[in-house]
Order: structure tokens, then C-alpha cells, then sequence
């Protein structure tokens, strides 16, 4: 074989293998991004009513109209979320984002609210929660 047909079929191979590991790549991402089991198409999720817990200085404080407080607290990676209302100073309720417990989703993990957006008149909330340890919507 000529050493020009050579180089062309090294290059040839090695662009094919480098698509091979890319797409191999891409099937275990997305195996493990969509198996992870929680996600926007999931749920509905409830959570759960708990007693009021100790807000922390790290805890996110959301002033909202007519008195109205929400307060987002992420707890460290074994505990999920808590969201704590407060209206006119007093605690209406405090809940515990936990979905381990919801059938089907036992192997899930909630451990992050973040980027919460709320307007004013409570017509729109967003937010961005992580999941087994990666970021979901």
C-alpha cells in the first residue's frame, strides 16, 4: 500500500473511532441523566408538613406582597430541602421537600432548590432543583 493511502486510512479510522467513544459517550450520559428518575416529567411530588425548623443566615429569604415571607433552606446532601412560609411574622407552614418516599422514586434524592423566582403576586414560581446530584430543569 501506497503511504498516502495509508495516512488517509489512519485518518479515516481514527475520525470514525473519535464518532464511536462521542456517541458511546452521548448513550451512557443519557442513560444516567434520564434513569436518575426524577425529573419535569415525574412526580407529582408532595411534600411533606414538618415542624418549624431553625432558619439559618445561609437560608434565602423571599419577600413577597401583603406581609408575606418565603424562605427556601438547603440543608447539607443527606437532607432535602425545606421551605418555610411566613405570613405577618408567624410561621404558617414549613415543608420538607423529601420524595424518597413516594413510590417509584425511592432511589431519589432531592438535595438542592435553586435559582427561585417568584413574582409578586405569587402567579409564577420558578425554580431549578437538583436531583441525585445533577441539575434537573
Amino acid at each position: 500500500m501506497n503511504k498516502k493511502i495509508k495516512k488517509i486510512f489512519i485518518w479515516l479510522a481514527s475520525i470514525i473511532g473519535i464518532g464511536i467513544l462521542v456517541y458511546i459517550g452521548y448513550v451512557i450520559y443519557f442513560i444516567v441523566t434520564f434513569a436518575c428518575g426524577c425529573g419535569f416529567d415525574d412526580g407529582p411530588f408532595k411534600a411533606k408538613n414538618i415542624s418549624p425548623i431553625k432558619i439559618t443566615k445561609e437560608s434565602e429569604r423571599f419577600i413577597l406582597s401583603n406581609g408575606g415571607e418565603l424562605i427556601l433552606t438547603n440543608r447539607n446532601n443527606n437532607l432535602s430541602p425545606i421551605l418555610t412560609f411566613i405570613e405577618n411574622g408567624k410561621i404558617k407552614w414549613t415543608l420538607d421537600t423529601d420524595i424518597s418516599k413516594t413510590k417509584g422514586y425511592e432511589s431519589c434524592k432531592l438535595w438542592k432548590l435553586s435559582e427561585l423566582k417568584i413574582d409578586e403576586d405569587w402567579s409564577d414560581i420558578n425554580l431549578t432543583f437538583w436531583c441525585n446530584g445533577q441539575k434537573v430543569g
